[in-house]
């Protein structure tokens, strides 16, 4: 629904089966607490894509967001620790994922760095390659939004050392390489221009 420009309805989608399901989730332990906590991660994600497709009132939505992250942070707490229950990978380093990606999408990058650096490097380690790199163009994206767009190109070409379909491949990740080569990236142009060679994107 997201994707298909609804992130509105899909947000209202996944907190109605949320709150539907929560009382029995909650008796079912950390089976439960793992699938709610993912329930109010993926409606802190539509609720901050709504934020972002609304022109006349973003605020109405954005609003909304840290109390959906808050509620899956609570999830993780009653979980107590990273796991992968019922192949959620939800836990409190999954929640602090999210919680970047929310700021991103919100334009507020300060924030999102942030949440990024309280990451602690075993947590990172113990990522899947895929989510590490994916962590990092996220963390590349609030980098933009504060700034540092030299630092955004070291870190995309990090994740592109871990996998580089993430970097080269997805469009959002490509949209940001064009806007680093639109705004510029002082010492960094040489390295930006071989990664838009590299993604197949005009010098």
């Amino acid at each position: 629904m997201t994707n298909h420009g609804q992130a509105a309805a899909a947000a209202e989608f996944v907190l109605a089966a949320a709150r539907r399901l929560e009382p029995e989730l909650l008796r079912s332990g950390p089976d439960g607490f793992s699938v709610l906590g993912m329930l109010y991660l993926k409606a802190a994600m539509a609720v901050a894509a709504a934020a972002e497709a609304d022109d006349r009132n973003p605020g109405q939505h954005s609003r909304r967001v840290p109390d959906h992250l808050g509620q899956a942070k609570e999830q993780a707490g009653r979980l107590g620790g990273d796991d992968n229950r019922l192949w959620t990978a939800f836990g409190p380093t999954n929640v602090s994922l999210y919680t970047v990606a929310a700021h991103v999408q919100l334009s507020e990058g300060v924030d999102a760095l942030a949440v990024a650096s309280s990451i602690t490097p075993e947590a990172f380690q113990n990522l899947p390659k895929e989510r590490r790199a994916h962590l990092l163009t996220d963390r590349a994206h609030g980098e933009m939004q504060a700034g540092l767009r030299e630092q955004a190109v070291a870190t995309l070409l990090e994740a592109e050392e871990l996998a580089s379909e993430e970097v080269q491949c997805r469009p959002r990740t490509r949209t940001l390489v064009e806007n680093l080569q639109l705004l510029g990236a002082g010492s960094a142009e040489g390295r930006l221009r071989a990664l838009a060679d590299r993604c197949g994107l005009p010098g």
